[in-house]
Order: structure tokens, then C-alpha cells, then sequence
């Protein structure tokens, strides 16, 4: 093997390194905003470097080759190692690896950050029509009468309507604070049709609330849906509140990949539910911004 192939073959090797060492650092750092923060400086950083490498190079060349001609000086040891060439090959590629590293690090940080906005409030379409019936007798008709909110009322003894309970799904309800992604969402195999997923970083950034006056009991599974990425090894802990920051739960709603947690809250004499969640890593405990969901979040009067 001569020395231009030798030569060569070094070129190829670093750039194929430095694109596995891109590529191991996307999988590890771009997954939280820290961490993503921290490797974006650093692409950007490494991408600098490289180009000012490659232009000094190139006019290192350029003067050696002057001095070569004009005064017989033998080019540095450095510059004869690679020609010049390779030498612009090889730094300019660990700069556009560095760069693709960062772009694509950006773009998984904005899309994961997009998911987190409020989806629209969809209402369900009705499936029946209100009919108009004509009176047969003079007595007024003493049947069921719906509301427009579609939960029946039944007259009493008394000829006063009584409520029969109600029931509404979270994930069509506009949270008063903070927002999620509506979806189905699963739990070791087990599928719940409607959900709401949301990111679980600390109790202080992490908050969802819902106005739930009025009702009595609120339930819904917790958990990290199996689907989930870099979930492996976490854990989050889920807290809920009323409107004067009393805790509704005994003790905090710990949930893993595989492992989530039923939960129901008495909602007597509160008019605001807020859940706060902080995501940890089950060994180190060390922050860990981690993705996780209510399967069927239910309020109930």
C-alpha cells in the first residue's frame, strides 16, 4: 500500500468515526433539553473549529508552497502528512457531521416540544335529533326530559327534576393550565382509547390543571405508555392538588415503564384539579425529563 492510499484510508477511517461518535451522541444527549443544550453548543463548537482548521490549512499550503519555490523550505511535517486535498476533506466533513449533528438534534427538540401544545377542544357530534311531539292530552308529559348537555334528568315524586350522574372524559377539556397531546394510550399491553400524553420534567415546570366543580370523583390510570422513548430506567411521580394547594393523594403516584398506577381522587369541595409530575431516574436518582400519560381521565358528579 503506498503512501496516497495510506493516506486515504486514514481520511476515511476518521470520518467514519466521527459519524458513529455524531451518531452515539444524538441517541444519548438529544433526548432531553439539558442534555441537547449542551450537545448543540458542542456540534457547533466542533463545526467552528474544523472550518478555521480547514482554511489554515489551506493557506498553510499555499505559503509553504511559496517558500518552497522561492526559497527551497521543505513544507512542515504536517502538511506533508496529507495532501492538501485530503486534508480539506477530512476537516470539512467532521464539520458538516458536526453540523448535521446539531440540526438534527434541534429538530427532535422542537418536534417533542410541539407535542406538548393544548390540542383543540373537539365536541362529539350528537347522534340523535330532538324531536318536536305534539301533546295528546292536555296534560303536560312527565318523561324523561334531556338537557342540552345530554344527561338526562328523571322528575321526582315531587314533579322536581333530579340529576342522575354525569360523566366526562379530560382529553376534550381545556385545561386551565399547561397542555398535552390527546391520544390513545397503553399500559404492558393493556389499550385505553382515550388519553392525554404530556412530558413530566419537574414538579415546578410540570403542571396540568382542570376546573372540575361541580363534580364528585375524578379517576384515571398513570403510567409511561410502552411506546414511550428513552423511558427505559425512569420513573415519574405524580402529585395532585386543590385550588388551596391541599394534596388529594396520600402519598405520590410513583409509575414506570410496565408498571402504572390507578388512581381516584374525591373531588368534594374542589374546583380545580392541578397535577404536578417530576421524572427521575429510577437508579440515580438524578432529573430526568421523561414522557408520560393519564389513560381515561374521568370526572364524575
Amino acid at each position: 500500500m503506498n503512501r496516497s492510499t495510506r493516506a486515504a484510508a486514514f481520511v476515511l477511517v476518521c470520518l467514519l468515526a466521527a459519524l458513529v461518535g455524531g451518531f452515539a451522541l444524538y441517541l444519548l444527549y438529544a433526548g432531553t433539553r439539558d442534555s441537547a443544550v449542551a450537545l448543540l453548543a458542542g456540534c457547533a463548537l466542533v463545526a467552528f473549529a474544523f472550518s478555521v482548521l480547514a482554511i489554515r490549512m489551506a493557506l498553510g499550503y499555499r505559503r509553504s508552497r511559496r517558500l518552497e519555490l522561492e526559497h527551497n523550505v521543505p513544507p512542515s511535517r504536517l502538511l506533508r502528512a496529507l495532501e492538501l486535498r485530503q486534508w480539506l476533506i477530512l476537516t470539512l466533513g467532521i464539520a458538516f457531521l458536526a453540523v448535521a449533528t446539531g440540526a438534527g438534534t434541534a429538530l427532535r427538540v422542537v418536534n417533542e416540544d410541539g407535542t406538548e401544545a393544548a390540542p383543540k377542544l373537539v365536541l362529539p357530534t350528537p347522534t340523535t335529533e330532538a324531536v318536536a311531539v305534539e301533546p295528546t292530552t292536555d296534560t303536560e308529559s312527565t318523561g324523561p326530559t334531556p338537557d342540552p348537555a345530554g344527561t338526562t334528568t328523571e322528575p321526582a315524586l315531587d314533579g322536581t327534576p333530579a340529576d342522575t350522574p354525569a360523566t366526562k372524559y379530560l382529553d376534550v377539556e381545556q385545561p386551565v393550565e399547561g397542555g398535552y397531546s390527546a391520544d390513545s394510550v397503553t399500559f404492558a399491553a393493556t389499550r385505553h382509547s382515550r388519553g392525554v400524553q404530556f412530558y413530566c420534567d419537574s414538579h415546578d415546570q410540570s403542571k396540568l390543571t382542570w376546573n372540575v366543580a361541580g363534580y364528585r370523583t375524578f379517576t384515571a390510570v398513570a403510567g409511561i405508555d410502552d411506546q414511550t422513548e428513552n423511558a427505559i430506567g425512569a420513573t415519574v411521580e405524580f402529585l395532585f392538588y386543590d385550588q388551596d394547594g391541599h394534596k388529594l393523594l396520600a402519598k405520590p403516584a410513583e409509575v414506570s415503564v410496565g408498571h402504572a398506577q390507578k388512581i381516584s381522587i374525591d373531588l368534594k369541595n374542589v374546583v380545580s384539579l392541578r397535577l404536578t409530575c417530576a421524572g427521575r431516574d429510577t437508579k440515580t436518582g438524578d432529573r430526568r425529563d421523561t414522557r408520560s400519560a393519564l389513560g381515561d381521565p374521568i370526572v364524575v358528579q
